[in-house]
C-alpha cells in the first residue's frame, strides 16, 4: 500500500465472503481500540464507519504515514535500524490491526480461516483540481452507509462512526476534527443534512 503525504485516502476492507466482522458491541469497541493502537499514530483520521461486515476509513496521510516500519526514533532523531526495505508504518499498522483482531475473534468464536478479504484497498480521494476531489463525497458516503444499509434512519444514530464526533457528542474523538473541518469546510448544519443527499453513481465509482 503506497500512500503519499498530504493526500486523503479512502481505506476499506470487508469480511471474507462478506461474512460478519462484528458480532457484539464489545467487538466494535475492541476494534476501535486496535485502531487507536496501530493506525491513528501514523495518520490523521478524518472519518470512519464500522459496519457489521466491513469498515471504512478516511485518512489524511502525513509524514509519519510513509515512514518505513524499520525506522526507530532515538534521542528525538529518526534513524533506520537496518538497510532492508520494509512496508510503511501505516501498512504495517493495517496488517497488525487486522491480524490481531482476527486472531481474537477466531479464538472467541472458535472459528478458523481468514476473517478479512486478502487486500485492504486504498483509494486517493483528494486532488489539486477541485472537480476531481471526491473527499467530501466520500465523507458523506461513509457516514450515510448505515442509513443506506437500513441499519438506522439517520447517520447520527449509528454509534460506530465518526459522525457523532463531528456533532460534538464524543469526549474522546478518534478523528482530527480540526483538520477535517478545515479540509472539508464542515459546519454542523451541513452535517445534519447529509442523510438527505443522494450520491450519484459515478461519484461512488470514483471513491471506490
Amino acid at each position: 500500500m503506497k500512500l503519499h503525504p498530504h493526500q486523503v485516502y479512502h481505506i476499506y476492507n470487508r469480511g471474507n465472503n462478506r461474512k460478519r466482522l462484528f458480532y457484539t458491541q464489545d467487538n466494535y469497541q475492541f476494534f476501535l481500540a486496535k485502531i487507536r493502537k496501530y493506525i491513528s499514530p501514523h495518520c490523521d483520521f478524518l472519518a470512519y464507519c464500522l459496519m457489521p461486515n466491513h469498515f471504512h476509513f478516511l485518512i489524511h496521510a502525513n509524514e509519519k504515514t510513509i515512514l518505513p516500519n524499520n525506522y526507530v526514533e532515538v534521542d528525538s532523531k529518526v534513524r533506520q535500524n537496518n538497510t532492508s526495505i520494509q512496508m510503511s508504518r501505516f501498512s504495517h499498522g493495517i496488517q497488525m490491526l487486522l491480524s490481531s483482531y482476527a486472531k481474537a475473534i477466531n479464538k472467541r468464536n472458535k472459528r478458523t480461516g481468514s476473517l478479512f478479504t486478502q487486500n485492504t484497498h486504498a483509494k486517493m480521494t483528494s486532488s489539486g483540481a477541485h472537480k476531481m476531489d471526491y473527499t467530501l463525497w466520500c465523507f458523506i458516503y461513509i457516514h450515510n452507509n448505515p442509513v443506506i444499509s437500513g441499519l438506522v434512519d439517520s447517520p447520527e444514530k449509528w454509534i460506530y462512526s465518526s459522525y457523532q464526533e463531528y456533532l460534538g457528542q464524543s469526549t474522546d474523538p478518534l478523528c482530527n476534527l480540526k483538520l477535517g473541518k478545515k479540509l472539508l469546510s464542515l459546519e454542523i448544519n451541513e452535517l445534519i443534512k447529509f442523510n438527505d443527499i443522494e450520491i450519484p453513481d459515478q461519484i461512488i465509482d470514483r471513491i471506490f
